[in-house]
């Protein structure tokens, strides 16, 4: 599990820089709202549970606010993946079981303790399908998309285990 863990945080900051680069090579892309909206909660998103799992503080006056250039944007998803890759580098089996305390962050939703493993499962699952917004968007706006399949990644960037 710690490996599937690793490597699908490893394919996400992959991912999420492949759309990143896509959007800023396409004129005006990231100056329209949605592609805006759903890359900053997309980093947003994968920040929150990284402090949520290390127990530190999370800004949410801050961080939500959408940076105006793509490249401040960039310099956020850059410090999630460095703490993604860090965090998950030192997983074990007792943290993935480790229960957490998720906030009701809207009214109505009840508070739970999901397991780091599914939280950490969430982020992974959560930004990929928000590329997909993304990536449509960026198609409509005459772009072309990059291709961001996990399989892909496997195939050309995946080191392979030793044998």
């Amino acid at each position: 599990m710690i490996d599937l863990l690793q490597c699908l945080f490893a394919h996400m900051a992959w991912a999420d820089m492949a759309i990143l680069k896509a959007v800023a090579a396409q004129d005006g892309a990231y100056a329209d709202d949605e592609v805006r909206k759903w890359l900053h909660h997309i980093v947003v998103v994968e920040r929150f549970f990284l402090a949520l799992l290390q127990h530190r503080p999370f800004d949410r006056e801050q961080e939500g606010r959408v940076p105006d250039a793509v490249d401040e944007l960039q310099r956020r998803f850059e410090e999630a993946h460095a703490d993604g890759a860090a965090y998950t580098a030192r997983l074990d089996d007792a943290e993935l079981a480790r229960a957490i305390e998720f906030p009701a962050l809207r009214p109505g939703m009840k508070e739970f303790h999901p397991a780091v493993r599914d939280a950490l499962m969430q982020v992974a699952m959560h930004s990929e399908h928000h590329r997909a917004q993304v990536a449509m968007r960026l198609r409509a706006l005459g772009g072309k998309p990059p291709i961001c399949d996990y399989i892909i990644w496997v195939r050309d960037l995946k080191v392979p285990p030793a044998r």
